[in-house]
């Protein structure tokens, strides 16, 4: 159910089956023992594109992010593969009360997430925790995140990060304003991505800015903070006219009480399966983010990037980085069809559908 909440569904009722086969619901549903979890997401709009599998995007994602966490364990998992099916089935297990009180949550979620500013963009990508706007507020550009109902923790992290690290560091985005439910930040312009036959590729980072990125590695993990999702393929930006090093999206932060040693933090190496609550993240984050996530953009090893003296770096960038870089764009394809083949294999085996 957690790691559900983790991929946007609030969890609205759990029903345990009698061995007795329900006359309204499919005929391989009910057996004895099983739970159904009868869930929404209120950032999911009416009319939107459908996913590959299921009716949005956003269901596609969290059922293989629950499938990949579960592991064997997820053939025992059955999701509606459509909204028909979902309804029937929250018909059959709820009595009418509790159907007009899932209603009205689900309308009261949506307004409660409303945005009231102009909106210019919307810049969520999947909408899990919170969606993020690029709003006009007090004559500017601003970016909102507005945080779902059951996002409490994520948005208490990306206030305590920014808390403790922005007094220490230009590289986080401003907060601008906080209510209840968002956080608005200040806007930065990033540099255009560089893009052949319409896909972003990646950008070698400029060297400063590496070993810029190095020392606030350095920064965060001392002072106890392991920010699991950083990387610069995804949260980190230059910023447009002065090249600065600027950093975003720090909702998967987590602190310790002691140094985290560098070498060993999550965000550079993966969460080890061990970790407290890992198998709650998504299976991305229990594997080595530095082949996919970091050298492309930085041209060093891990290693290097935080041990190797400038000079030793500049040259390793540019004898060492150009064929590593071709033996990855080689394989690019065999590990884009795995991916897509076992993401496929894993939304069709949990896909429940209508008798």
């Amino acid at each position: 159910m957690a790691a559900l909440e983790r991929r946007g569904v609030e969890l609205f009722a759990q029903r345990d089956l009698a061995a007795a086969h329900h006359p309204d619901l499919p005929a391989d549903f009910a057996t004895e023992g099983a739970t159904a979890l009868i869930g929404f997401n209120p950032m999911i709009c009416p009319g939107a594109a459908p996913g590959t599998r299921y009716p949005h995007p956003s269901i596609d994602n969290a059922v293989y992010h629950l499938g990949m966490i579960l592991g064997p364990a997820r053939h025992h998992l059955r999701v509606a593969a459509d909204g028909r099916l979902a309804d029937r089935i929250a018909r059959a297990l709820l009595p009418q009360r509790q159907l007009e009180t899932l209603q009205a949550r689900i309308a009261k979620r949506r307004v409660d997430i409303a945005t009231t500013d102009r909106v210019i963009a919307s810049l969520s990508r999947h909408k899990h925790r919170a969606k993020v706007e690029l709003v006009e507020w007090n004559g500017r550009k601003a970016v909102r995140k507005t945080f779902r109902a059951t996002a409490g923790r994520a948005m208490e992290n990306e206030q305590a990060f920014h808390d403790d690290i922005a007094p220490l560091s230009p590289v986080p985005a401003r907060i601008l304003r906080r209510t209840d439910n968002a956080l608005y930040f200040e806007y930065i312009e990033p540099q255009p991505h560089r893009r052949v036959l319409g896909r972003k590729l990646p950008r070698l980072l400029p060297l400063t800015v590496v070993r810029e990125l190095a020392d606030f590695a350095r920064l965060v993990t001392s002072r106890g903070w392991d920010p699991i999702d950083l990387t610069p393929r995804d949260n980190v930006l230059i910023e447009a006219g002065t090249g600065a090093l600027r950093c975003i999206d720090f909702e998967f932060a987590t602190r310790g009480t002691e140094p985290v040693p560098v070498d060993q933090a999550a965000f550079l190496c993966g969460l080890a399966p061990d970790a407290p609550a890992a198998d709650m993240f998504d299976a991305g984050m229990r594997q080595d983010p530095y082949p996919g996530k970091w050298r492309p953009f930085t041209g060093l090893s891990r290693h290097s990037l935080l041990h190797d003296p400038a000079w030793m770096q500049h040259l390793k960038r540019a004898t060492l980085h150009p064929p590593w870089l071709i033996g990855r764009a080689l394989g690019a394809p065999g590990r884009r069809r795995a991916h897509l083949r076992e993401r496929a294999e894993i939304l069709e085996a949990l896909a429940l559908r209508e008798s």
